[in-house]
């Protein structure tokens, strides 16, 4: 008998010792859970540092971040120039581009909640076309709801330069509610929240908090400490600055902008095509990306994307740097005396110095003196509208679709702030305008290259390179050619940060 009280005993203790371990591991592994989901939480936040730029700016910081974000069109346009389908499903032509019917994606609502319908977008596309796009939307002649899905958009004549015009933001009517992955939180300077509806999948990024820095070095220290989880942009100063990180991943992107000297056609120095053509031909501009842009640039010249559908590689080939040409040109030898002078307007800053100090040395090369003179943004819009300059250094939107630089360099488009252009011009971009198939698009596209060599109302430098910095605690994919932003929404905490946060 004592015997077999004492085997019970010894079974009861080992029976405790088991359900002791089996509790404490039950809590173990509910205490990893919790700090796995506090850390994945924690990650699911997005710091993103913008340096330089204020918030308030309409083209820069927040603002333009929750504009990518948050608006969405019928379509984005691709590197090559054409349309792809975003809040539209597919789209199909019955009659050869003169109309199109756009079948749009189901379960597409507002922030609001409100459903996104045909009857809608039939009735903010055209608004949404004209302030995107000035007078091109006087070409619609009109946009209808067809049935529960779908709308007809009619054009006046066929045009694949038309068919671009279908990226123009959708919002709600009376509102600037989107439908975008990302939403705007009210009253906030500083801060998107993930869209819960958003058709295509909650984003796993929760929140986006954004800050503001003097300097880009500034953001970049804070960045190293882990109190930052992004670098909104760094430009070719601070790119090459950039210390290496196992922490910072940084993914660099051409720009749809490009380094360009506007002249006036109508300033004396410059009236002359012959004069202009001799720039064209004066300026190296791989040495300028070298050395004014710290190999932070892709040469250009012309306003054409290079990636461009339309644009035939043959249509460049003769665009080339040859000072010889250009001094014969101006009737000068190198070395004399420059038999041409003119002013430069850029803004006071340091990459836009290095530029024109660049600029200036290659053209006094073949004759041509330069005065450079920095100026203030309000000071150069007010001496543009008047005409009171002889040539700007700007950073002008060219891509990727054609429809930007049309927006700059024709005289009846409102995006062009300082008369930019002639008559040669003017001719040129209508003739694109008015391309009715691709094969009438791609001579056209031919012409407008050839008249902007020929007359040409600028010289074209370079597409900007810039980057963004991105903290290894995110899984970050990317497109091909595209900015890494544009996929923001499949970012997601790395699973090597959720595995060391269970270790």
């Amino acid at each position: 008998m004592p015997e077999g009280r004492e085997e019970r005993r010894r079974r009861f203790f080992r029976t405790a010792a088991r359900l002791v371990a089996f509790m404490a591991a039950v809590a173990s592994l509910a205490c990893s859970r919790e700090r796995a989901a506090r850390s994945e939480g924690a990650a699911a936040v997005l710091r993103v540092g913008v340096a330089g730029l204020s918030s308030s700016n309409p083209g820069s910081g927040l603002r333009q971040l929750a504009q990518i974000l948050s608006i969405e069109g019928l379509a984005r346009v691709g590197e090559d120039g054409r349309p792809e389908p975003t809040l539209a499903e597919t789209w199909t032509s019955p009659n050869n581009g003169r109309s199109y019917l756009v079948r749009l994606k189901s379960g597409v609502k507002f922030h609001d909640g409100t459903p996104l319908t045909p009857e809608i977008v039939a009735g903010v596309l055209p608004v949404s076309m004209r302030q995107t796009f000035g007078p091109v939307a006087d070409d619609v002649e009109q946009v209808k709801a067809v049935d529960a899905n779908t709308i007809e958009i009619t054009f006046r004549r066929p045009s694949p330069l038309l068919f671009e015009a279908i990226e123009a933001g959708i919002r709600k009517p009376g509102s600037s509610v989107g439908t975008g992955p990302f939403v705007a939180v009210p009253n906030s300077t500083s801060e998107l929240r993930a869209n819960p509806d958003y058709y295509a999948g909650q984003p796993r990024i929760h929140e986006i908090h954004v800050e503001t820095f003097p300097a880009v070095r500034t953001a970049w220290a804070k960045m190293l400490r882990n109190d930052l989880d992004m670098l909104w942009e760094v430009g070719p100063d601070a790119l090459s600055s950039l210390e290496h990180s196992a922490k910072v991943a940084v993914f660099t992107f051409t720009r749809h902008y490009q380094y360009v000297v506007a002249l006036n056609t109508q300033a004396a120095a410059l009236r002359s095509p012959a004069v202009r053509r001799a720039l064209n031909l004066a300026i190296d501009r791989p040495k300028l990306v070298a050395d004014a842009l710290n190999g932070h640039g892709v040469p250009s010249w012309g306003p054409v994307a290079p990636r461009h559908w339309a644009l035939e590689s043959s249509a460049q080939e003769n665009h080339s740097y040859d000072p010889g040409q250009a001094a014969q040109l101006l009737g000068a030898r190198t070395g004399k005396r420059a038999s041409t002078r003119f002013t430069l307007l850029i803004a006071s800053d340091a990459v836009y110095e290095r530029i024109a100090l660049e600029l200036k040395r290659q053209l006094e090369a073949v004759g041509i003196e330069i005065d450079v003179e920095a100026v203030s943004q309000d000071q150069t819009f007010d001496r543009l509208q008047h005409g009171r300059y002889d040539a700007v250094l700007i950073d002008a939107i060219s891509g990727p679709s054609l429809l930007r630089p049309y927006g700059i360099w024709h005289s009846r488009m409102p995006g062009n702030s300082g008369m930019f252009g002639n008559r040669a011009v003017d001719e040129a971009f209508d003739r694109v305008r008015e391309a009715e198939t691709e094969s009438a698009y791609r001579t056209a596209i031919g012409n407008l290259v050839r008249v902007f060599w020929d007359d040409p109302p600028a010289v074209f430098l370079a597409w900007s390179v810039r980057a963004r910095a991105i903290s290894t605690r995110f899984d970050v994919p990317s497109e091909e050619g595209r900015d890494v932003l544009s996929t923001l929404r499949l970012w997601k905490p790395s699973a090597v940060q959720q595995r060391a946060s269970r270790n």
